[in-house]
């Protein structure tokens, strides 16, 4: 398993930023103290650093703008955006986050630095209803597996293949709102016996509205975090106060 270091003297932003990151599957080594920064970088092995400014400004990690370029070629670093003085601004690696923090961006971040072979979007997993057509056609119902800002996933009869354009419909539960979007067919999972005769397609979506932008973005974003939530088992309050709307 792949670590992280999250170091940052906020402790609302680290009990934010740990869940998320061990929701997606990485083990996550935090402080608020500038002095453990080193003695985990030394005894850890993390592949990424995210770090908060005002610690890289901090004396007592005593890092210099050589040390940090070194650090950085060995491993990626990112500094968290924070109102301080002058000299923490003057280090700082080359790249940042800002904060509050973009969870869309975030993982687009994680992914680049992180994976060898990176996924390109944030991925939902849900069970939600709707349906498809191909055309004027009558609609099809359908389940959806799957769901993202640029596309989805029904489980379904294969009555479609692999460029068909057709039209989707769901609804965005919990906001008394349905989305009708305009996809292409990306790949068909046809049933066979290895996959249990699951059967299904993966659907791109072509010229999402401005306003359909944004509600699947805040759809996708609070379900989530509750996903996140509910993973921790109910010990503790999950806040994410620290991410942008």
């Amino acid at each position: 398993m792949k670590s992280i270091l999250v170091a940052d003297n906020r402790s609302d932003l680290l009990a934010t930023l740990e869940p998320i990151l061990k929701h997606w599957g990485y083990r996550v080594l935090s402080t608020r103290k500038a002095s453990q920064v080193r003695t985990f970088l030394q005894e850890s092995e993390p592949c990424l650093l995210i770090i908060g400014e005002a610690l890289l400004a901090d004396p007592e990690l005593a890092f210099d703008a050589e040390t940090l370029d070194s650090l950085s070629a060995a491993i990626p670093v990112v500094a968290l955006k924070q109102d301080t003085s002058g000299a923490a601004a003057q280090l700082s690696p080359g790249e940042t986050l800002e904060v509050p923090l973009g969870l869309f961006e975030l993982f687009s971040f994680i992914q680049r630095n992180v994976e060898n072979f990176p996924r390109h979007n944030l991925r939902l997993r849900l069970h939600l209803p709707g349906m498809y057509r191909i055309d004027n056609s009558n609609f099809v119902l359908a389940e959806i597996l799957s769901l993202s800002m640029h596309g989805l996933f029904l489980k379904a009869a294969a009555r479609v293949k692999q460029g068909d354009h057709l039209t989707v419909v769901f609804p965005l539960l919990g906001y008394g709102k349905e989305i009708e979007l305009d996809s292409t067919v990306l790949y068909v999972v046809q049933p066979e016996a290895r996959n249990n005769f699951f059967q299904g397609f993966a659907v791109g979506f072509v010229d999402v509205a401005e306003n359909q932008r944004r509600d699947l973005h805040q759809f996708i974003q609070e379900h989530f975090l509750k996903e996140v939530s509910s993973s921790r088992n109910g010990v503790g309050d999950f806040s994410a106060a620290q991410l942008k709307a």
